[in-house]
């Protein structure tokens, strides 16, 4: 058994569940080959947008690796979320926006190096999943 695929997908199911839980239509996809791990749907007056979500799970406060920078063009509609699991405190969320996550990856990296350390933790510390939430039910409106 792979426990880093466990918690990876638990993750991804927690952060599915509590989206869920706030109203908003989530779908898994298939195959995982193009670094998406959920879709939130999100119908607008008179059209349905669909964002993109990669999930990334780290145990610790490192640098995240296996980041996909959003392809150019559809930054808008791309949201990384991150996950922190902690085993004696409540684990911690964090989302960014397709603009924001091409900020923070490291350039010519060929890993996916997301640099998310303490000062971008606390910078971002309202981009919580419940405001992600908020953000997908308005269509975009107040991120």
């Amino acid at each position: 058994m792979n426990k880093k695929l466990r918690g990876g997908r638990a993750s991804e199911l927690m952060v599915a569940g509590e989206l869920l839980r706030r109203g908003v239509d989530v779908y898994l996809p298939c195959v995982d080959d193009q670094a998406i791990d959920l879709v939130a749907r999100v119908e607008q007056q008179d059209t349905v947008k669909f964002y993109d979500l990669q999930v990334k799970s780290v145990a610790g406060y490192n640098r995240l690796l296996g980041v996909h920078p959003p392809p150019q063009g559809r930054e808008s509609n791309c949201i990384l979320v991150i996950h922190y699991r902690h085993a004696n405190r409540p684990d911690e969320f964090f989302y960014l926006r397709g603009d924001q996550i091409a900020q923070h990856v490291i350039a010519g990296s060929s890993w996916g190096d997301l640099v998310f350390n303490k000062r971008e933790r606390e910078k971002y510390g309202g981009q919580s999943l419940d405001h992600l939430a908020r953000f997908l039910s308005g269509a975009g409106e107040g991120a």
